[in-house]
Order: structure tokens, then C-alpha cells, then sequence
């Protein structure tokens, strides 16, 4: 009887799934016919939870760009533009950027631009005690939170290659 009522359920799940939405199809290439190779690629993923993509890319490039600065003033000690420069940071909030609302968002991205802030905070620290090293690693602390989003949420993106 128990052999029966599994066999049933299992009947059922194969039939029915989960109950999981499919996120799309996987499709196959084949890359090699000799050797019956195959590429699988998988449905690019989409983050619903970003409510005005443009204004979302657009914030993350002045990002960048504000971090390619920095590093150069760092570099230079210039300690004027850092100040500037890391108020800037300061202000930057990938959260308030996508327009959605916090409890909308996924945690890990909240909690990874809260890292970013706090690794912004150490930079802005470093800057006033006027110290290059600490500025240099407060400094990268900000772009492995960058990147770490990046690799989460936007993968094609990988590493935000600020020295590029």
C-alpha cells in the first residue's frame, strides 16, 4: 500500500512538476560535431526588482567613473579632490537607484550595498587622517563590494574593471 501511494506521488510530481515557473529554456549548440560536443546555454537572468534599468546603468557608470577618479587622487594624495570625491561616494546608493522599494529587494543585495557603504565610510576615514595606505585599502575594500554585487547580479559583468 505504501509502495502504491508513493508510486502515485511520484506519478504526479513527474507530471505536474513542483509547481516552479520554468525561468526559460535552455539551449544547446553544438560546437563540435567530431567530438559530439555541445554548448548549453542558459535563459539570461533578469532582476525584475530594478524599476528603471536606464537611470539604474546610467548611476552605475557615474560610480565607476567616480572611483577611477579616486583612485587616481589617492595615487596623487590629492586630498582636496579625495574629500570631494568620496562625499560623492557617500551619497551613491545602488538600493535608492534601482527605485524600488528595501523590502522589495533581494537581502544579499541590500546587505552588499550596505558593504559598500561601510567600505565607503573606511575610505572617508582614511581621507581625513590623510593616509595614503589606509585610503589605498579602504579604497579597494569599496571596489570588492562592487565587484561582489557585480558577480552576484550581473555576472556578464563580472569584475568592474576600474583600472581598465
Amino acid at each position: 500500500m505504501k509502495k502504491f501511494i508513493v508510486g502515485i506521488i511520484l506519478l504526479v510530481v513527474c507530471l505536474f512538476g513542483c509547481g516552479k515557473k520554468e525561468t526559460g529554456k535552455v539551449e544547446k549548440k553544438t560546437v563540435s560535431v567530431e567530438k559530439k560536443q555541445t554548448e548549453i546555454k542558459l535563459p539570461e537572468e533578469k532582476h525584475d526588482f530594478i524599476k528603471n534599468e536606464q537611470g539604474f546603468i546610467v548611476h552605475m557608470k557615474d560610480i565607476k567613473v567616480l572611483l577611477k577618479h579616486l583612485s587616481t587622487s589617492i595615487n596623487q594624495q590629492d586630498w582636496e579632490a579625495i574629500k570631494q570625491d568620496t562625499k560623492k561616494l557617500k551619497e551613491s546608493s545602488p538600493v535608492v537607484f534601482t527605485g524600488a522599494n528595501k523590502d522589495d529587494l533581494p537581502v544579499e543585495f541590500v546587505n552588499l550595498d550596505v558593504k559598500f557603504h561601510m567600505s565607503a565610510l573606511e575610505l572617508i576615514s582614511a581621507s581625513q587622517e590623510q593616509n595614503k595606505d589606509k585610503a589605498h585599502t579602504a579604497f579597494f575594500k569599496v571596489v570588492n563590494s562592487c565587484d561582489e554585487c557585480h558577480a552576484k547580479f550581473n555576472p556578464k559583468e563580472s569584475s568592474t574593471s576600474w583600472f581598465q
